[in-house]
């Protein structure tokens, strides 16, 4: 009976975690690059698991570059110039920011004060981020490879299922003079154990941290952090790079933000896509990043 419990309670286990992605699971001693890894016992919607020795970022990179350029090759284009733009970009995404436009959001500007509604939206803003006046710069690359949904948020969307969103934040002031931390806020995050986190709609949901990195980056052209954190919900799988510059001789401080999230759905992007799909588009975002403005900052009063 004792035998019966046990194996009923670790096979009960196998079903709770063989859910999640075992991509990660790097065996380092073996030479093997990749294997197939399907646990057929699952109750449910089952989906293969890779789990890697290494990841081959140089071949990820070429294959999204030639799948870019199918894409491109069967598109329409009003004349060959636009085509050969559109396939530089395919072959080299960073000409995206060269063949982009410079974009600005400023409380200033006159598109504030066409209605109530633009009037009331600026004062929530200034509210929310405690600053009376602001303006920030970035480039929007190139409409071949980002789309602009609104002014804070860029989406790319690949072939194969991979959306790319980057959301570009306002800079937010400490208000309340709180301890910034960039590096000791990245500890907090556990890896390897499931936990509950709201959404993007503040509800509730079971997530699972796969990995997480901390690196320098530069930030609106100064020296920040870029954190990584690999995760997944019961939906969809994620990688998340968020850049942050804290800075500090500023009134109380102030933080700016830029998140870049790349996902899909279970069903049709595994952790390979997304790890491919960053590799690719990285060093554009990178520089869409380093080289943003911040100016003409003027702290509320109350």
């Amino acid at each position: 009976m004792k035998k019966i419990i046990l194996t009923f309670l670790l096979c009960g286990n196998g079903i709770v975690y063989s859910q999640y992605s075992a991509y990660y699971n790097v065996n380092t001693n073996s030479n093997v690059n990749v294997n197939a890894n399907v646990n057929h016992n699952v109750s449910g919607t089952v989906y293969e698991n890779k789990t890697i020795t290494t990841i081959d970022y140089g071949a990820l990179q070429l294959a999204n570059s030639q799948k870019e350029q199918n894409r491109l090759e069967q598109q329409k284009f009003q004349d060959e110039k636009q085509k050969e733009i559109a396939l530089q970009i395919a072959s080299d995404p960073i000409k995206a920011y060269d063949y982009g436009n410079w974009f600005t959001i400023n409380s200033k500007d006159k598109v504030w004060k066409q209605n109530k509604e633009n009037k009331e939206t600026l004062k929530q803003i200034k509210e929310d981020i405690g600053f009376k006046e602001f303006r920030i710069d970035y480039v929007v690359p190139n409409s071949q490879i980002f789309t602009m949904l609104d002014a804070y948020q860029l989406q790319n969307v690949s072939s194969d299922g991979v959306k790319t969103d980057v959301y570009i934040y306002l800079p937010i002031y400490n208000k309340d003079k709180r301890k910034i931390d960039i590096e000791e806020d990245f500890e907090k995050t556990e890896i390897g154990k499931e936990i509950e986190q709201p959404d993007d709609e503040n509800k509730l949901r079971k997530i699972f941290f796969h990995k997480k990195e901390l690196n320098r980056a530069t930030v609106y052209g100064a020296k920040g952090y870029r954190s990584t954190f690999v995760w997944e919900d019961k939906y969809e799988n994620y990688i998340t790079d968020s850049y942050r510059y804290n800075v500090e001789n500023f009134g109380n401080g102030y933080q700016i933000i830029i998140k870049v999230r790349y996902y899909g759905n279970k069903s049709e992007v595994d952790f390979e896509k997304l790890e491919g799909r960053r590799y690719y588009l990285k060093p554009l975002i990178e520089k869409i990043v380093s080289t943003a403005k911040v100016n003409d900052l003027e702290i509320s009063k109350n």
